[in-house]
């Protein structure tokens, strides 16, 4: 997220260039009826996608790993976080760290929901290139033909709105969101609201001349998906994607509430004192690009289902799977069709009031990576220097030079 925002803390998502310092987020049963290209090939997959668990990892790399997540944890102050590392031949490690709460100090748990923010894009974009596979639309059709009403809307491609190229303003940078959300997180907007917002901005460059992160996109895709599947997003999600994986503890809510057992949410208070608890927010107001909760499990599952295409058709996974480019150096970033690489590993991350969210990939190692935290950040998300240092320990090739002093 652009550093005005990030001293807003209107942490819909955390994406913005990535330093050495730390990671800064950039930058995440069969349908009744419908005719889903490949339905019942996609649908044994996914019932085969969950990968078999292995031996735990040995007890001093254990040690190991737990002492990244405290010493990230006492260095953000953040209360709790949720790690898990499940990497065939070498170990799987789940881990609870800290408080689910402040003022009982009850400790984390493994099972607890968090909200997953930016995490959100990947299902919306994967429902939309499911819809592509259906023939509902296609990948080089104009947004406006499927959206009036948006600046530079002829111009604009659906690939570039779900690949982040498309230069819509990111409505998280009006007033309404980078001020008054951050007062009141249950600050009653709709997504029509923000679809106002967009469609009066002013765009931030030509359609495809960058790729630039921007929450307006996947509220755009949020009304095409709703409008080609006569379903509400949510409906839509878990009859194409979280009932197929089985993901019973992913969800994505319409209202404030989180489902149980759940770790509250932190973040700074205006005044400098103590974090206030940011648990309750109103999920309309990411909606479509960060609205949804889930859990530790659930997103392991979701990030190799993701990474290898489990619910594609081959061609629209390759279409997803083409990257721009976001940032060079010891950490090379990129951005496909709703999912984010970072040397060579592919996911994404999330953030939002009260918690902050990485799911990564490795395919060549079938090897999954997933960290949650429930306290936002100021400077990127309080799970990135947990993240950098878990995948600069288990990838020390490809992420040699990403670490203080490296």
């Amino acid at each position: 997220m652009p550093e005005n925002a990030i001293r807003h803390q209107a942490c819909l998502s955390t994406h913005r260039p990535l330093t050495r310092r730390t990671m800064l987020g950039i930058t995440g049963a069969a349908l009744a009826g419908a005719a889903l290209g490949n339905g019942a090939n996609h649908i044994a997959a996914a019932q085969d996608a969950s990968p078999v668990d292995a031996a735990a990892f040995p007890l001093d790399e254990q040690a190991a790993l737990e002492a990244i997540v405290a010493t990230s944890l006492a260095d953000t102050g953040t209360p709790g976080a949720l790690a898990g590392i499940w990497y065939p031949g070498r170990g799987d490690w789940v881990h609870a760290a800290g408080f689910r709460d402040l003022k009982m100090q009850s400790p984390a748990a493994i099972d607890d929901h968090v909200r997953i923010a930016s995490i959100t894009k990947t299902f919306v974009a994967t429902v939309i290139l499911q819809l592509v596979d259906e023939g509902a639309l296609g990948l080089d059709d104009s947004l406006e033909s499927h959206l009036a009403g948006v600046p530079n809307g002829d111009g604009i491609t659906i690939r570039q709105v779900l690949g982040m190229s498309a230069g819509i303003f990111d409505f998280i940078h009006d007033p309404v969101i980078a001020e008054d959300y951050v007062a009141d997180p249950l600050l009653p907007f709709t997504p029509d609201d923000a679809l106002a917002i967009i469609r009066a901005s002013t765009p931030d460059f030509a359609p495809g001349e960058r790729v630039q992160y921007s929450n307006s996109n996947y509220v755009l895709l949020g009304f095409i998906l709703e409008q080609l599947t006569g379903q509400p997003a949510e409906t839509a999600i878990a009859e194409r994607i979280l009932e197929p994986l089985g993901m019973t503890n992913t969800s994505f809510p319409v209202t404030a509430e989180m489902p149980e057992p759940y770790l509250p949410g932190y973040a700074d208070a205006a005044d400098g004192g103590p974090l206030r608890d940011v648990t309750l927010s109103n999920p309309a107001i990411p909606w479509t690009s960060g609205a949804m909760i889930s859990t530790l499990a659930d997103l392991r599952i979701w990030a190799r289902a993701l990474a290898i295409g489990t619910l594609l058709t081959p061609e629209s996974q390759a279409a997803r799977l083409q990257w721009g480019t976001i940032a060079t150096g010891p950490l090379q970033v990129a951005y496909g069709l709703g999912i984010l690489q970072i040397n060579g590993l592919v996911g994404h991350n999330g953030g939002i009031f009260g918690y902050s969210s990485w799911m990564m990939h490795a395919t060549d190692e079938d090897a999954t990576i997933v960290v949650v935290t429930n306290r936002s950040g100021t400077e990127g998300g309080t799970a990135d220097p947990i993240v950098i240092q878990l995948v600069s320990r288990l990838f020390p090739d490809r992420f040699a030079g990403t670490l203080p002093g490296a």
